[in-house]
């Protein structure tokens, strides 16, 4: 990815709630799919960030599930 000369990526960023849902179930689907191949070291990569993303959204299970805090 090519950038301009002294640019650097902010240190924050902020989604919307519905932003921040499609990131959770892209990542979901992506760990799902990654479930049924060899590739495991992917497959907690990516559950780690479910995880993450969905307590950090208030949800009180790793999947996101209907039940907020």
């Amino acid at each position: 990815m090519a950038t301009a000369p002294g640019w650097e990526p902010p240190v924050e960023i902020r989604l919307d709630l519905d932003e921040a849902l499609e990131v959770l179930a892209a990542l979901e689907e992506a760990r799902d799919a990654l479930l049924t191949t060899d590739h495991l070291v992917e497959v907690a990569v990516v559950s780690a960030q479910v995880q993450r993303i969905s307590h950090k959204l208030g949800f009180e299970d790793p999947e996101g599930g209907p039940h907020v805090k």
